[in-house]
């Protein structure tokens, strides 16, 4: 068995399963990215995580051939988890790989994953590689649900500058942080408690005000898929990018045609030697692919790899393949 996590600024995904793709267990838990939470309270949380999935599978840390983490930051955490799993067979990695692997599943292509962070990936035919972003928020992060969150709060700053109120977005907002007036959000925005994930999370009041029609979200995401295009671009530069797939992951993809759209159009305008492609898988499969696929050997292009990595129930993945 092989154990995986994707993790983030805000949540955690993990992943047990066979050589076959064939699921033994899954877990979800809160951001592990030491970057943002105590390195202890981030190696408690992968560890709670990796022994959830070990409880649904009736097995023990020494039944896993690896463990690997797509955690950005997670470093500083590694030896603590090392110790409490005992097992020195963790390998800790960024999330730049399964990303690419979540979005593309082939070998050859340009991944752009928006989640509470950003960043683009890609490789050419002859395996050059390239990446752009990753930087994390102080560097603008941008097109991720954080940004979108920053664009929102701007947003409504330049709105109440020039006496504009009542507008879907302010209402959706106020409503999402439950507060009276914008003057309150710049007063909760600078305490303590009002994280990144706070921020992150205005992207949903974002996306149900451009759902409704209102322009200043529209006017964000639209400024948002631009971002993620030019993050494309970049790694598109760097290498032999004629005819290769661009495919967008992450949470933010999420939304849809109303955010999917937009970044095609904007990628169609920066990047028309390449293809624009809907992503194909979560990225926790990703991970799974990836470890598959460098470390195990395993072809995930046959039939009924990655299919029974999808399956969501316990004991539904067949073992074909």
């Amino acid at each position: 068995m092989y154990l995986v996590c994707d993790g983030g600024g805000t949540k955690t995904d993990f992943l047990l399963f066979e050589k076959t793709g064939r699921v033994r267990g899954r877990a979800q838990g809160a951001g592990a990215n030491a970057n943002f939470v105590p390195p202890a309270e981030a190696a408690h949380t992968v560890y709670a995580g990796v022994m959830e999935c070990l409880a649904q599978a009736g097995a023990t840390p020494a039944q896993v051939r690896e463990f690997v983490l797509f955690i950005p930051g997670f470093r500083p955490a590694l030896p603590e988890l090392e110790t409490l799993l005992g097992s020195g067979n963790v390998r800790q990695l960024g999330d730049e790989k399964n990303a690419f692997y979540a979005a593309l599943g082939a070998p050859c292509g340009i991944a752009v994953l928006s989640g509470t962070g950003s960043f683009a990936t890609g490789r050419d035919k002859a395996g050059r590689t390239a990446t752009a972003g990753g930087w994390g928020p102080l560097f603008s992060d941008e097109g991720s649900g954080y940004h979108i969150g920053v664009l929102c709060l701007s947003r409504l700053a330049l709105l109440h500058d020039t006496h504009v109120t009542g507008t879907l977005l302010e209402k959706n907002v106020l409503e999402m942080l439950g507060l009276p007036d914008v003057l309150s959000i710049r007063d909760a925005a600078y305490r303590p408690d009002f994280t990144r994930r706070h921020v992150a999370r205005l992207s949903y009041a974002v996306e149900r005000s451009a759902r409704e029609g209102d322009a200043n979200a529209c006017a964000v995401l639209d400024e948002a898929a631009c971002a993620l295009a030019r993050l494309a671009a970049t790694v598109a530069g760097q290498l032999d990018a004629d005819g290769l797939p661009v495919a967008l992951t992450g949470g933010v993809a999420r939304m849809g045609e109303l955010f999917t759209g937009r970044f095609r159009r904007a990628l169609e305008h920066l990047v028309p030697q390449c293809v624009y492609q809907p992503a194909k898988y979560s990225p926790v499969v990703g991970a799974a692919l990836c470890v598959l696929s460098e470390s195990a050997g395993v072809d995930i292009t046959v039939p009924g790899v990655a299919e029974n990595l999808m399956k969501e129930k316990m004991g539904e993945a067949h073992v074909d393949g």
